[in-house]
């Protein structure tokens, strides 16, 4: 195994097919207007788009989509801080005033997050390989489920 790889606890195909994919997936949703921009600063509107989404979505059942889904809901990723000069993992939990599809999507941001600034795993060496592998595979799994549910963001995605 290439040795840039080996601390991601996956294979180097898995943690490129995510980053690629989510990467595109916010040109994609950039370019079609999915956008949030103030003062030197632009980024994709992930929530503006789970919510206009939310409804085709919630009904996507598919087995691997349906278990993609309760992964993220049931045991989200948790997020990296700092806590009295310790960096720890702090548990995130549901907030009841978002939609489904809101809070899914930010819990793939984290998975994303975790795997591009290197939170998968603390300094003291604390890594939950499996986990981790299961969680950015069903994040992909809820990105490309989400870019068949809007035509403009697919039509943009595929381009």
């Amino acid at each position: 195994m290439n040795p840039l790889f080996q601390h991601l606890h996956m294979s180097a195909d898995l943690a490129i097919e995510f980053m690629a994919t989510f990467s595109r997936m916010e040109h994609a949703l950039k370019s079609t207007g999915y956008v949030l921009g103030y003062e030197g600063k632009v980024e994709p509107s992930w929530d503006q788009f789970a919510n206009e989404i939310h409804e085709q979505f919630d009904q996507l059942a598919s087995e691997e989509l349906v278990a993609a889904k309760n992964l993220l809901l049931n045991s989200p990723p948790r997020k990296q801080v700092l806590q009295r000069g310790q960096v720890i993992f702090q548990e995130q939990v549901l907030d009841q005033n978002q939609r489904t599809t809101q809070q899914i999507i930010r819990f793939v941001r984290t998975v994303r997050n975790n795997l591009f600034h290197g939170g998968k795993f603390l300094p003291t060496g604390e890594v939950e390989s499996g986990r981790n592998e299961a969680l950015v595979k069903s994040s992909l799994k809820i990105i490309k489920a989400c870019i068949e549910v809007n035509e403009r963001v697919k039509q943009s995605y595929e381009r």
